[in-house]
């Protein structure tokens, strides 16, 4: 029987209490449990522009090729700009297609969702900034909570690496959030495009960058044309200023 299409997951802050980072929790994941690779059979895995990045020059393809064969798109129904999520449905057998027989093919480079579970976040934004809640889900399934490792949210985030690819993302959420503020007004289609092209496929926004509008908008930030062409990880980080100069107006 082929799994249902996994539930669309959301950014925003959910209704129930979260953990605060002192929170304590049991949780051993390995190759003995029954279970194992059983969670990426039907995985919801929002992937952000820096998840993107780190699984494309560790797979060697350009962001277009990445996002062809791994991805689908979905409008958020809050802000109504595109995401990203990888697509367990592209291949014959459902399942994520970085699983292997023996587990995560690209373990080292795994998206925030991926390190961070079974911990899932959502986040709102206040007069504060963008304020991050963190709940615990426990699958019906799951082997891994009888483990006798303990954790605090805090160390498990540690041991994980979640915080650099969650700082990563930290401003483009944050755009995000502040478009789904603005109200229930819809964007434009190709406003949209324009969106998933600065967020998702730096290749082609590096094309873009001799444009006078995102040169201007480079030598304003401080940045030179050159600096941005060389380091894939400025370029992310000048996408999202830009991003915001478009979106957050």
């Amino acid at each position: 029987m082929i799994p249902e299409k996994p539930e669309a997951v959301s950014l925003y802050q959910q209704k129930d209490q979260g953990l605060s980072l002192d929170s304590r929790f049991r949780f051993h994941c390995h190759p003995g449990l029954a279970c194992f690779n059983q969670c990426c059979r039907t995985p919801t895995i929002l992937l952000s522009p820096y998840d993107i990045l780190r699984l494309k020059q560790a797979l060697g393809l350009t962001a277009r090729e990445f996002l062809e064969q791994y991805t689908r798109r979905e409008i958020d129904e809050w802000s109504h700009l595109p995401l990203v999520f990888i697509d367990p449905f592209k291949s014959g057998e459902p399942g994520c297609p970085f699983l292997g027989d023996e587990g995560c093919t690209v373990y080292a480079h795994r998206p925030a969702a991926c390190r961070l579970f079974p911990i899932t976040m959502g986040s709102q934004l206040t007069e504060q900034g963008v304020v991050d809640y963190y709940f615990c889900r426990q699958l019906d399934y799951c082997r891994g909570f009888a483990g006798e490792k303990e954790w605090t949210l805090s160390s498990w985030m540690a041991d994980q690496g979640f915080t650099e690819y969650h700082q990563g993302r930290q401003e483009w959420l944050e755009i995000l959030l502040r478009r789904g503020l603005a109200g229930p007004q819809g964007v434009e289609a190709s406003r949209q495009d324009l969106f998933a092209l600065i967020s998702y496929d730096l290749d082609q926004f590096r094309q873009k960058l001799s444009d006078p509008e995102v040169s201007r908008a480079a030598a304003a930030a401080g940045l030179t044309l050159a600096e941005l062409q060389a380091d894939e990880s400025e370029l992310l980080q000048f996408s999202y200023r830009y991003l915001r100069s478009l979106f957050c107006k």
